[in-house]
């Protein structure tokens, strides 16, 4: 008998039942649309295109192929390993990585900006990008290459190809291609987080479902950005009203003297972030 037929004759597969992988798939479908609604958002209005959201935009974008990637595995339910297993098995695990590294990219900017108040320019973002995109991009290349991404039976997933169980040193490339940099996160982001309530006591969930998590935090939360979305939805029913609001506002304004100053203006946009 093969060594690989005994190995899965030793680990049957788990069965996934047809309500988990309902739900799996609708979490998936969430965060891809809430995803799409942070890029959305971000290419409408160049005004609220903050350093923070411009991170947050790269963030929604690891998301946006995590969620696609879960779907399909979930949906195409592999029963071995093959080509498009492993396709989306490499995908899964670059993206998923990516949105932990781009996670922990915003906490460490908003720590390095509020609590050290260190000037940021084009040097930490580039830092970012190298470590955000390209650690993942490694790391998912040298597994495949090695043969290490396939069907896992759903031993250690729910439905979606990652690192083969067949592998000796599966525990190794589970770390490596996610669990490591998830722990990390879990670790790193509350100390971070916590530093940055202190000075503005304000505060900063599953693999499957990260933008619409984002996009509840970021979108539906954000009072600037939650306005504009409503203002959008109900122009057509109000736009005669909100004419006269904004001309009532101008002249309001016309006859108040400026009163903005740099911090306040600094306040602001960290408020709309």
């Amino acid at each position: 008998m093969p060594h690989s037929t005994m190995l899965m004759g030793t680990m049957p597969p788990t069965e996934v039942y047809p309500s988990e992988r309902v739900i799996v798939l609708v979490s998936c479908v969430l965060s891809f649309l809430g995803s799409s609604l942070l890029v959305f958002t971000h290419a409408l209005w160049p005004e609220l295109r903050t350093r923070p959201r411009q991170l947050l935009l790269y963030l929604s974008l690891a998301d946006l192929l995590s969620a696609a990637s879960y779907f399909y595995g979930v949906l195409q339910d592999f029963n071995r390993t093959s080509w498009d297993c492993v396709l989306q098995g490499a995908l899964s695990t670059f993206s998923n990585a990516s949105s932990f590294f781009w996670t922990m990219a915003i906490a460490s900017y908003l720590y390095i900006t509020i609590v050290r108040g260190t000037p940021t320019g084009t040097g930490l973002l580039c830092f970012f990008h190298v470590m955000s995109w390209g650690v993942p991009f490694a790391i998912t290349v040298a597994a495949v290459a090695l043969k290490k991404i396939g069907y896992d039976a759903s031993n250690v997933s729910v439905g979606w190809c990652w690192v083969n169980l067949q592998a000796a040193d599966r525990v190794l490339w589970m770390l490596l291609t996610g669990k490591l940099w998830e722990l990390l996160a879990y670790v790193i982001l509350p100390v971070l987080y916590i530093l940055i309530k202190k000075h503005i006591n304000r505060a900063g969930i599953g693999n499957t479902f990260q933008g619409g998590a984002n996009c509840i935090m970021f979108v539906l939360c954000t009072r600037v950005i939650r306005t504009r979305l409503l203002s959008s939805l109900c122009c057509g029913h109000y736009g005669g009203l909100r004419q006269s609001l904004q001309r009532l506002e101008r002249g309001y304004q016309d006859a108040e003297p400026p009163m903005n100053t740099q911090a306040e203006q600094t306040e602001a946009e960290f408020a709309s972030t």
